[in-house]
């Protein structure tokens, strides 16, 4: 994702096919990154001269203007204004250890999260929220 929106700073827009060949990405890759750019509010997902890509939004501009000790800090705290992530950091802390999978579905059915409609899709998105806490903590122990 941060190589992507740190051409998108150079170049302005991309098509998701110029993702998915510069990047050697399958369709869904490019979707997943994209939509996680656009979930914490990086980047737009527009239509330009009949191509969907991307771009940055003034959020998104900033932060990758930041040196990159500031800019992670600044991914924590887009991450962490999500309700699904703050609770399950909190479990986290509370438990001692990584939360499983089903207990962060628990957590996500009850932030009544939209667009979701088969548990293989709250496993799935379950597994990211666990990455991206642990990618968290990881910074906290650098």
């Amino acid at each position: 994702m941060i190589n992507l929106c740190e051409l998108l700073k150079q170049r302005g827009f991309i098509s998701k096919d110029d993702i998915t060949q510069n990047y050697d990405f399958d369709y869904r890759q490019t979707d997943y990154y994209s939509n996680a750019a656009r979930y914490l509010g990086l980047i737009d997902i527009v239509h330009i001269n009949r191509q969907v890509g991307c771009t940055l939004t003034q959020d998104g501009f900033r932060v990758f203007n930041l040196p990159i000790v500031e800019r992670q800090l600044e991914f924590v705290k887009f991450i962490l204004a999500h309700v699904v992530f703050q609770n399950t950091l909190k479990l986290y802390f509370d438990k001692g250890n990584v939360p499983t999978k089903d207990e962060v579905v628990e957590i996500m059915r009850n932030a009544k999260l939209y667009n979701i409609t088969s548990g293989q899709t709250y496993k799935r998105r379950a597994s990211t929220v666990i990455s991206w806490i642990n990618w968290i903590l990881g910074l906290i122990e650098q």
